[in-house]
């Protein structure tokens, strides 16, 4: 969910996760508490670091490709573009109409998940999907929080063993839920000797 009333091609920092489908773990493994890329995860990788060469208005900070989902964070910085008179008339593009704006966060986003997708059907003859619909983001507001971020990216494959997003450990976790669901009705039962 975007806030509302955030204009997200307005300056500022962006905590994104982006995540692939199904959270298929197809980007790399765990291997001694780091990350080993696959090819797909290393197509992930390069098509990150180029986000700049495509929108000039924007700083890449800390960033990980995970198994199955990415973690960054993208400033857009302010531009200085030249002031008007009066505002100059254009047109919305198709992706403007739906509500994607040129050097907007979504349009970053999307141009990333189009590269990616574009870069493995050709070299790695991939089929299918790579990714969930959308992303997540978080609009961080001050030093404590860019902090926290950065941190939570960085020692994100240290906790990939605990992490929900490592389809294993969700599993587990939805066994629990399941089997308390189940244990609380029991635990009302009286039972009656004869």
């Amino acid at each position: 969910m975007r806030l509302k009333d955030r204009d997200y091609s307005a300056p500022g920092l962006y905590f994104v996760t982006i995540c692939a489908t199904q959270m298929r773990c197809v980007f790399g493994r765990i291997r001694q508490k780091s990350v080993e890329l696959t090819s797909l995860g290393h197509i992930a990788r390069e098509s990150w670091i180029g986000i700049p060469l495509h929108f000039a208005l924007i700083n890449l900070h800390t960033f990980v490709i995970m198994l199955n989902h990415v973690h960054g964070i993208i400033e857009i910085v302010a531009a200085t573009l030249a002031q008007h008179a009066a505002p100059l008339q254009k047109r919305a593009s198709g992706a403007e109409m739906r509500g994607v704006h040129a050097g907007s966060l979504s349009a970053m986003v999307r141009s990333f998940k189009a590269e990616v997708s574009r870069r493995s059907r050709e070299e790695l003859h991939w089929q299918g999907r790579i990714w969930q619909p959308n992303y997540f983001d978080r609009v961080i507001r001050d030093g404590p929080e860019y902090s926290n971020a950065c941190g939570y990216i960085s020692e994100n494959p240290l906790k990939w063993e605990a992490d929900l997003e490592n389809p294993k450990v969700a599993r587990v976790s939805l066994e629990r839920e399941r089997l308390a669901q189940h244990a609380a009705p029991l635990q009302g039962i009286r039972r009656t000797g004869r």
